[in-house]
């Protein structure tokens, strides 16, 4: 802890007379606002702080500690921790930016099969479609915490159990707010890169007035295996449509039925995968979910831009997944290392980073835009048949999958 003490609240700034006035016990002070009163300590400084340990999270402050910064990681979880993911790498923005950042994905890291040899897409009477793709596959908690440890020996500092709840920017300094049981602290920074997932703490401080769309994937594992190839990731389309939609991988001794349509279409699940030997009276061993958000109308018309000053949203804190798949890591990935870009270039030339990073992220915008019009396309290949629909998904999905 040290460095010359600014005073926040998570609503305003003090003056040094307020605070003197306010003070508290030596090295802590009470800053008391309209809604609450919290004991804050001293501020630790640094050059970027980053804020969720996602693939994200950790390839941005990777980048920035590699470039010298004083860089610090945030995560309001125990790490390792788990997401609700499918825990697929999908195409070269995911397999060849780890390659190239963090090495090869060792095995171990990886769940049985390991690496997956397509995808199968299946629609109500037609024959499967299947897209042959190489394809690693893991537990996300098993696979960010073996990038985290990459990032961190990189000479970034990790601090996990640490929930940030406002990040204020202030001239050319960034605080971060954050609580870790009791306790609050304050962090300041002069940029901030917001990895912080769908329901952004950094996002909302930047732009609370921003209305988010959220879908709910839900995910649940049972043991054992059905008849289903499990070197294929099984894409399921019980209803002749796009959405809702609901996938089933293994992984190792579990098979895993997940999706945003798992809740909706329960009935049409339990119907489709009798077929292939799911008893659906068996409960599953747990079960979770997430939210995931959708903001690709307000990426693509411009209407929201994920920068601000010194503030940088990347991954799904930004609204960045693929349309179609909602594929997020590659994504991730990439703006995070546009962020570090960013911050990179804006740094020794006494420049906000928002207005550059938003330019390195013009070309992921654009393939947004490209499968968001192919999504939108497919709704209309719904409404000429299931032969159509099948052929229209392996097409849309391939091409998600060919991004490059």
């Amino acid at each position: 802890m040290g460095g010359k003490i600014e005073i926040t609240c998570p609503l305003r700034y003090f003056s040094y007379k307020e605070w003197r006035s306010l003070r508290g016990e030596k090295g802590k002070i009470y800053s008391h606002c309209r809604k609450e009163c919290i004991l804050v300590g001293a501020i630790d400084r640094f050059d970027v702080i980053v804020v969720g340990g996602g693939p994200g999270g950790s390839v941005a402050a990777k980048k920035c500690a590699e470039a010298g910064f004083k860089t610090l990681l945030l995560e309001k979880k125990k790490l390792p921790r788990d997401k609700v993911c499918t825990g697929m790498l999908m195409g070269p923005w995911a397999t060849d930016t780890i390659q190239q950042e963090f090495g090869e994905v060792p095995k171990d890291v990886l769940a049985d099969p390991y690496y997956l040899s397509g995808h199968m897409i299946h629609v109500p009477e037609i024959e499967p479609q299947i897209i042959e793709w190489w394809t690693p596959m893991g537990w996300r908690k098993d696979l960010d915490f073996w990038m985290n440890q990459q990032t961190q020996k990189a000479g970034v500092e990790i601090r996990d159990g640490n929930r940030v709840i406002r990040v204020v920017q202030q001239g050319n300094r960034c605080t971060v707010i954050l609580k870790k049981g009791e306790e609050h602290q304050e962090f300041s920074s002069r940029f901030v890169i917001g990895a912080d997932g769908a329901t952004s703490v950094v996002r909302k401080s930047l732009f609370p007035e921003l209305k988010v769309r959220y879908t709910g994937p839900t995910r649940e594992c049972y043991e054992g295996s059905l008849d289903l190839d499990r070197n294929y990731m099984h894409w399921f389309f019980p209803r002749y449509r796009p959405r809702p939609r609901f996938d089933l991988n293994y992984k190792g001794d579990f098979f895993i039925i997940e999706g945003s349509g798992v809740r909706e279409l329960r009935n049409e699940i339990n119907e489709t995968l009798k077929n292939y030997g799911f008893d659906p009276t068996e409960e599953p061993l747990w079960k979770d979910g997430c939210v995931e958000p959708r903001l690709h109308s307000e990426l693509i018309s411009g209407t929201f831009s994920p920068a601000l000053g010194n503030i940088l949203l990347i991954g799904d804190a930004a609204g960045l997944l693929f349309p179609i798949t909602f594929e997020g890591i590659g994504t991730a990935l990439k703006s995070g290392i546009a962020a570090a870009h960013a911050i990179c270039e804006a740094a020794p030339l006494g420049k906000e980073p928002a207005e550059i990073y938003l330019q390195e992220i013009k070309s992921i915008l654009e393939v947004l835009k490209r499968l968001y019009n192919l999504q939108e396309k497919l709704n209309q290949e719904a409404t000429k048949g299931a032969k159509a629909l099948s052929e229209g998904l392996r097409a849309a999905y391939e091409e998600t999958l060919k991004v490059d």
